[in-house]
């Protein structure tokens, strides 16, 4: 493996993890708002849900990588998804 390929699957990995973390903090923050009512909480849930859309940004780069398309392409079926 090159050192090119290596790098990049150990990003890959790291984002994979990051993702993972931010999420459980994510839930972790919102079980702390709704038992306890703290609005540090709150404050909390939201920058680990921003952290979280990067991460999933850039694992649509990957995705984009793996399937053989441009950086700047669209994830597939972007436009028939819907998120609220």
């Amino acid at each position: 493996m090159t050192y090119e390929q290596e790098f990049l699957k150990e990003f890959e990995t790291w984002i994979d993890t990051q993702v993972m973390i931010n999420e459980m903090a994510m839930e972790e923050s919102r079980r702390v708002l709704e038992e306890d009512k703290d609005e540090r909480a709150a404050d909390a849930y939201i920058r680990y849900e921003s952290k979280v859309d990067a991460y999933r940004f850039i694992q649509g780069k990957f995705a984009n990588y793996a399937a053989g398309k441009n950086f700047h392409d669209l994830p597939d079926e972007l436009f028939a998804q819907r998120q609220y």
